[in-house]
């Protein structure tokens, strides 16, 4: 980042550079420590190439079932993160599920703000039923990534096309909190990041951006959804919102609330709670593949 020092550049481009530097620090050491922290003895990961622009990472439990495949859209407020800084959770996902997982490498704004990671989005689901027909597909997501599993759940039901097997949230982002406090600003932060600022082509009402807000007769085209969540989390009102709807129009739902603060899984997944979702998660998928 030593050009941030460059006299030429005026303090817009400074600013830009420094936000770019910032996450580019944060990204390589969190996919550094997740790469060493990955039990590669239990998983074969491989990068998978979705489209010329776009490529994802497939995680592979040993015995996972190759019938079973979970499309997955990690965390990070929409502009943070890899698919690499998930690599030990996305094997502790393979391993309980016995599916293997993809982690698509969706864009991020600045550079690339709303709807670019929704098309990226579904491009990976395009790609992943025309790859493997005969394959069970879910997608799944935490926070803003699961904000992006849900638009893409909203996005098929507005094309009435085939939705995938299971929709799965882990403290999903359902919609821009009108809360006042920190993580309801950063939360707030990040959407107007991921809208594009100045550029956006949409607002938030948008259910494309905030799932939420999706009519009854969309609701009613989802496929079933299990959403998991810290009783403490801002996502909880989202996940409780969102429940109601669906039991409402009797679309399949299950909620689990958990006594930790927040779910969020690029760490270690290893937890007391974390153990207890993935097992749900399972047990959720099973009855449906």
């Amino acid at each position: 980042c030593r050009f941030l020092w460059q006299s030429e550049f005026d303090p817009k481009m400074a600013g830009v550079a420094a936000f770019k530097c910032a996450r580019a620090s944060i990204n390589t050491t969190t996919a550094l420590v997740a790469r060493a922290a990955a039990p590669h003895d239990d998983c074969a990961f491989e990068r998978v190439s979705i489209t010329s622009a776009l490529d994802g990472l497939s995680v592979a439990a040993t015995g996972a079932d190759a019938s079973r495949t979970i499309l997955y859209f990690h965390g990070g407020g929409h502009w943070l993160l890899t698919a690499d800084t998930y690599r030990r959770f996305l094997c502790r996902l393979s391993f309980a599920t016995q599916a293997r997982v993809i982690a698509v490498a969706f864009r991020k704004p600045p550079r690339n703000p709303f709807p670019a990671g929704l098309d990226d989005a579904l491009l990976a689901w395009d790609w992943a039923r025309e790859q493997h027909p005969e394959v069970s597909v879910a997608v799944a997501g935490d926070a803003s990534g699961a904000n992006l599993a849900f638009a893409l759940v909203v996005k098929l039901a507005q094309m009435q096309a085939e939705q995938p097997v299971a929709c799965i949230g882990i403290s999903p982002w359902l919609h821009i909190s009108s809360e006042q406090s920190m993580r309801a600003s950063y939360r707030r932060f990040c959407f107007d990041l991921y809208l594009g600022h100045k550029r956006k082509v949409t607002s938030a009402a948008d259910p494309l951006v905030s799932p939420l807000y999706a009519e009854e007769k969309l609701v009613r085209r989802f496929p079933p959804i299990s959403m998991h969540v810290g009783k403490n989390d801002l996502a909880l009102r989202d996940v409780e919102k969102m429940a109601t709807v669906l039991t409402s129009i009797g679309n399949p739902v299950e909620t689990q609330v958990y006594p930790s603060l927040h779910l969020h899984r690029w760490g270690s997944g290893s937890d007391l709670w974390a153990q207890d979702s993935l097992l749900r998660i399972d047990e959720f998928l099973y009855r449906l593949w």
